[in-house]
């Protein structure tokens, strides 16, 4: 069976595109047809299936490493880049090469490949936009050992590049003359143009040997790829280099089987893509349910943020209770106490008088009793009741009085505390407390009230009288001077504005009188230009009546012809001379308009020097003063 031929041709942007680099298997000649069948009449050749991916065929891959000048380029049929039904003329350059951007755009592109591998020379922007032909020649040289390391240039340099890159199957010529003059204007856009496609033939060349290679190897397995994507990728692309191959071998059956065995891998897959999609979707309708389950339950958060408040508020509220039953317990252990001691000193007095009575019974049994002496006794003892009675009345009223003294204690003692804290917050603000503060020099003013305190000594902490108040009446004092010094500073202040305020009213009084100065001299520059201009409407005026008569002199006969050259000789001199005249003039009064003006606007510059001067005093006398209350604050 016999091969194929080749594939027909590609456009220029197929070719410059950074896609694949194999053709369309169907290409139209000229008339239309489909150029894609072969001469002997065999079957008609079908579409490309290749992607467009950044991986190219092996049979390039290998011709990028093999040395071009071996002659393994001319022994093997190219698929890439074929002249297919144009047989004679050279191919037009689609691509911009003479446009500012596209030359700037390969300059940056060759030199960031030279910088970044080991180009031994340094290369500039400049060096690149017009080279030399050495420059040209290291810079070919280098790449071309990139391209084949083997490689090396022993003839002229305009013989070999041209046969390099027709060799690498570069679809435009590239002229010797082009490379005579390589640094000239007209040629060096498309030898640049030529340059950038080979480096990105070797940036491309590069990628491809990073990424594991074109086709698959004889076992058939891929080169390690990052994800599943690239690994599909990888696999389809095998696939096309696999059965082109057996579509240049002319072998329809081993293409058919690889398409079928890639159809029914495709299959596959995707019976698993879609066992995993309803699995996944399986899951994500259990998901959703959850969630809106979970959505229309009251949020636990929420309960349980409220229970918190409402236990932190009982817990607060608990707090004080106690806090008050401690205070109401202590209390009531004190008058625990005074009763305890109320009681003891009562039994001791109750026994004695058990004991007078005991004596008195004792006196009365042996006292003989008479009537006059029993109703004596019932008397007193009657006194004795009422005298009860009333003692008993009076320790009533007394134990009311001390439980409404200790009620009026409560509350005195919880408006001294409060005042105590207002105290010690004042004390704060003023810098006094604690006594390492600004203000406190080494006294301690913080106050803390003692509530077991038995005596009003032990009731504070420190001296009122003795180290507080001596302390309170030294600042006190000390910040009274204070005060009367930036009193005497705020009415010097004060008269050093209002005089500033008086030299500014000056200062403006003799602006105005300046601006006057400047609108009289302006009403006077005008007037002067309004006059000039009439003076010099008036001269134009005459010289056209001279004009005119000159005219009209021209117009006589030839025997005043003499007498009318004259007057119109004089009539010109005279224009003239009237015309220097008025320009002098006029360069005179623009020279004093200028002066004045000049003059005018340095008068002004000065006044408003002043007047920035003035106001930036006034407001800094005013940031001081404004500055002197919160000082003395």
């Amino acid at each position: 069976m016999s091969r194929r031929q080749t594939l027909g041709p590609i456009s220029p942007a197929q070719m410059n595109r950074g896609g694949g680099t194999a053709p369309s298997r169907v290409a139209a000649g000229k008339d239309g047809s489909n150029a894609g069948q072969t001469n002997g009449g065999g079957p008609r050749s079908r579409k490309s299936m290749l992607p467009t991916v950044s991986d190219k065929p092996q049979s390039m891959q290998q011709g990028l490493g093999g040395g071009v000048f071996a002659g393994s380029i001319d022994a093997r049929r190219s698929s890439a880049y074929n002249n297919g039904g144009k047989a004679n003329g050279p191919k037009s350059d689609p691509r911009p090469i003479t446009d500012k951007a596209f030359i700037n755009n390969c300059i940056r592109t060759v030199i960031t490949y030279l910088s970044t591998h080991g180009y031994p020379a340094a290369v500039a922007p400049k060096t690149l936009a017009s080279p030399t032909a050495k420059d040209f020649t290291m810079i070919v040289q280098f790449l071309f050992q990139k391209f084949d390391p083997s490689m090396k240039i022993f003839g002229k340099i305009e013989d070999d590049v041209p046969l390099f890159f027709k060799r690498i199957n570069y679809p435009f010529a590239i002229s010797k003359s082009a490379l005579f003059a390589v640094g000239s204007p007209h040629s060096w856009p498309a030898v640049l143009a030529a340059l950038t496609w080979l480096v990105e033939l070797l940036n491309y060349n590069a990628k491809v040997e990073e990424q594991g290679g074109g086709c698959t190897s004889a076992s058939g397995q891929p080169g390690l790829l990052e994800d599943q994507e690239s690994a599909t990728k990888r696999q389809f692309f095998d696939y096309i280099c696999t059965s082109y191959r057996y579509f240049l071998a002319g072998d329809d059956a081993r293409c058919n089987a690889v398409d079928d065995e890639m159809l029914e891998q495709f299959r596959v897959k995707e019976r698993a893509v879609a066992d995993a999609h309803a699995r996944i979707k399986e899951a994500n309708s259990a998901v959703v349910a959850e969630m809106q389950a979970i959505q229309s339950q009251p949020s636990p958060l929420v309960a349980a943020q409220a229970r918190r408040a409402e236990r932190g508020a009982d817990t607060e509220k608990f707090e004080k209770l106690i806090d008050n039953l401690n205070a109401l317990k202590a209390s009531l252990e004190r008058k625990v106490s005074e009763r305890q001691a109320d009681v003891a000193s009562k039994q001791e007095e109750l026994a004695q008088v058990a004991q007078e009575n005991e004596g008195l019974r004792a006196r009365v049994a042996t006292q003989p009793v008479n009537k006059s002496d029993l109703n004596r006794l019932v008397m007193d003892r009657s006194r004795q009741r009422e005298v009860v009675d009333a003692v008993t009345s009076q320790c009533e009223d007394l134990e009311a009085k001390v439980h409404q003294q200790e009620v009026q204690f409560v509350s005195v003692l919880k408006s001294l505390e409060a005042s105590v804290v207002r105290y010690n917050h004042m004390a704060h603000r003023l810098k006094l407390v604690p006594a390492s503060a600004k203000r406190a020099d080494g006294v301690t003013y913080e106050l803390r009230i003692n509530r077991e305190a038995s005596t009003p000594q032990e009731l504070a902490n420190v001296d009122l009288k003795g180290v507080v108040r001596p302390g309170l009446e030294r600042l006190c004092e000390a910040y009274r001077t204070k005060a009367t010094e930036l009193g005497r500073d705020l009415l010097s202040l004060r008269e050093a504005a209002s005089s500033m305020a008086e030299a500014c009213s000056e200062k403006r009084e003799e602006n105005a009188a300046a601006e006057a100065q400047v609108a009289k001299l302006e009403a006077q520059l005008k007037a002067a230009r309004e006059a000039q201009e009439e003076k010099v409407k008036a001269a134009g005026a005459r010289a056209e009546r001279l004009k005119e008569e000159v005219g009209a002199l021209r117009s006589e006969a030839c025997y005043r012809q003499a007498d009318v050259e004259a007057r119109k000789a004089e009539s010109q001199m005279e224009a003239e001379a009237l015309q220097r005249a008025c320009d002098a003039e006029i360069a005179k009064l623009r020279v004093d308009l200028r002066t004045a003006l000049e003059a005018m606007l340095q008068h002004r510059m000065y006044v408003q020097q002043k007047l920035d001067a003035t106001a930036a005093a006034v407001r800094q006398v005013q940031q001081e003063v404004h500055q002197l209350p919160a000082a003395m604050h």
